[in-house]
């Protein structure tokens, strides 16, 4: 455990440094970058132009003294204001958002139920519905079920997933309503509340997102079917599967306890890049759908450079991905321990 352990540390420290860098990345190239192109003209920088277009406006008066204070833009760029900007981020301290005039932090809390919600669904269950389809075409490897499966989950990741999602509101959202006078899904009007709990609520939430999660997991499903296949497939020809086949186990039984234990790295791995996408969630999906989510409080806040919200989703969702292939190289040193000794 002695290596494993010292294995852990170092990638903690690993993954703390690579946080540092990319967000100073993000200052240099967002704030530094355009004030150098100008000759050190620091009225170049994108935050000052964005205070400079809301000072005629009374509204803005408060934020404008507060973000000068929060961001230090009254201090030179370097290292003053770098210096602040860190020790922000590494608080949590992202300030008040230019157009709503609220806090960040309080912002991004309110809208993470509706993508939790959401995602949570549209990323696990793509994941176990290609995972049991992978496991069929092993199983029937060669056959009729393993082509049909390979072609269809193809299809599935090359069909856009916004394109799955607008056939299934036209056929069974418009032309119902339009024809019957009942829709099987509802067109997307308005956004179910998540703040009032109760059945009615559950009921409408259920029926909302339902072809979204159905969108989502017939693009999805596909490139998880035939990444589960193809690790497994892999793994088939390999010493250890024809011992198992030797001592006359069943096929089933080797598919399940002698390869997929040895799929598990490249499986966490994988979750690790997959599941952080949860908090960023599907733009296009939240456009199409009117979903109050994240991802499209981030895209209005792009289009409007709200500085304080740009800089803590780029600075949140890094950190998740950090954190999240973090703990995957710890349950992969946990369950080989060798890939600890070969990082020593």
């Amino acid at each position: 455990m002695g290596a494993v352990s010292a294995y852990i540390a170092r990638r903690a420290l690993m993954t703390f440094v690579t946080f540092l860098v990319i967000i100073s990345v993000y200052f240099i190239v967002v704030r530094v970058i355009p004030v150098m192109l100008a000759g050190g003209n620091p009225e170049a920088d994108p935050v000052i132009a964005a205070l400079r277009r809301t000072q005629e406006d009374p509204r803005f008066s408060n934020w404008i003294d507060y973000t000068i204070k929060r961001f230090g833009l009254d201090k030179p760029l370097i290292p003053d204001q770098y210096l602040i900007y860190l020790k922000n981020i590494l608080t949590f301290e992202f300030g008040v958002s230019i157009y709503t005039q609220k806090p960040v932090v309080s912002e991004i809390l309110n809208r993470l139920p509706y993508t939790l919600v959401l995602y949570s669904g549209a990323m696990i269950l793509p994941i176990i519905i290609g995972y049991y389809t992978g496991l069929a075409t092993i199983r029937h490897r060669g056959g009729k079920l393993d082509a049909i499966m390979t072609s269809i989950g193809i299809i599935s990741y090359i069909v856009p997933s916004w394109l799955i999602l607008l056939l299934i509101y036209y056929f069974l959202a418009y032309l119902p309503k339009l024809y019957w006078g009942t829709p099987i899904f509802p067109l997307p009007v308005k956004a179910p509340s998540i703040t009032e709990i109760n059945w009615e609520t559950i009921k409408y939430l259920l029926w909302y997102i339902a072809p979204l999660l159905t969108a989502a997991v017939l693009a999805w499903f596909g490139s998880w079917t035939y990444f589960f296949r193809q690790i497994a497939m892999s793994e088939l020809g390999k010493d250890y599967v024809y011992t198992a086949r030797a001592k006359g186990l069943s096929e089933m039984h080797v598919i399940k306890e002698h390869i997929l234990p040895n799929l598990k790295p490249p499986i966490i791995m994988r979750l690790a890049f997959w599941l952080p996408g949860i908090f960023g969630g599907a733009l296009i999906f939240e456009i199409i759908s009117n979903w109050p989510g994240i991802a499209y409080f981030s895209y209005a806040a792009f289009l409007n450079f709200d500085y304080p919200v740009m800089t803590a989703f780029f600075a949140i969702s890094s950190l998740l991905l950090l954190v999240s292939i973090f703990i995957a190289d710890v349950l992969i040193a946990i369950i080989d321990p060798r890939v600890a000794l070969q990082q020593r």
